[in-house]
């Protein structure tokens, strides 16, 4: 996430400008994720893979702009942009998170967890000091949900843990071979609720999906 703001010119009412952004990473270790559920036999060993916004090995960045109406004393909340290398999504502007698991036979356990325990971290040189706002002031929308229930993203807030679970249920006795595929896009939004000094923020969370 980068965030930044200007010194504020009135001393009363202390307004700052933000800029925010969030780097969104994935490791690999889960299945993929669509918003429908389909079974079918695959012959192949265990896999789970993991998809988090564009493909290969870019990191999608998100920013929040925290200018005009939103700044003190009013704050509201502010939209996350995702960046250009970010796929189109529906719901648009959201980072679709996509994981697709098989294996021989029976029952596995999916997990999905996120780690943003780091924070957003005060840019050197942008004028907010060692200042870090917690990634606890962001959640978000999910969309693309499907006809099974537990087995999506739910809205939420990252909570700051290295081990935030968003995901986790057993999958998927059907068939004597297993796929699956699954597939959310969430929608960032930044709280704005605290005046943090002016300045730009950046910090990443990391996406981890596994199967056992």
């Amino acid at each position: 996430m980068h965030i930044h703001h200007p010194v504020p010119h009135d001393p009363v009412r202390r307004r700052s400008r933000w800029r925010l952004g969030v780097l969104l990473a994935g490791l690999l270790a889960s299945s993929q994720a669509g918003a429908v559920f389909t079974f079918f036999p695959f012959t192949n060993p265990r896999l789970i893979q993991l998809q988090v916004g564009a493909t290969g090995a870019t990191i999608n960045n998100v920013t929040f702009n925290v200018t005009g109406a939103r700044t003190s004393p009013a704050p509201l909340p502010v939209l996350g942009i995702p960046d250009a290398s970010t796929p189109s999504t529906a719901p648009p502007g959201g980072v679709r998170i996509r994981m697709l698991g098989r294996w021989n036979s029976g029952t596995q356990r999916v997990r999905l967890s996120v780690d943003s325990a780091a924070g957003l971290a005060c840019v050197g040189g942008t004028g907010c000091g060692s200042t870090v706002i917690p990634f606890n002031t962001i959640g978000w929308i999910a969309g693309e949900k499907s006809n099974f229930t537990g087995f999506d993203i739910q809205n939420g807030t990252f909570t700051g843990s290295a081990t935030q679970p968003l995901v986790d249920f057993v999958c998927c006795a059907l068939f004597s071979e297993q796929n699956f595929e699954m597939a959310n896009t969430l929608v960032f939004t930044y709280d704005n609720a605290t005046l943090y000094p002016a300045g730009s923020y950046r910090g990443r969370v990391v996406f981890t999906a596994s199967i056992e």
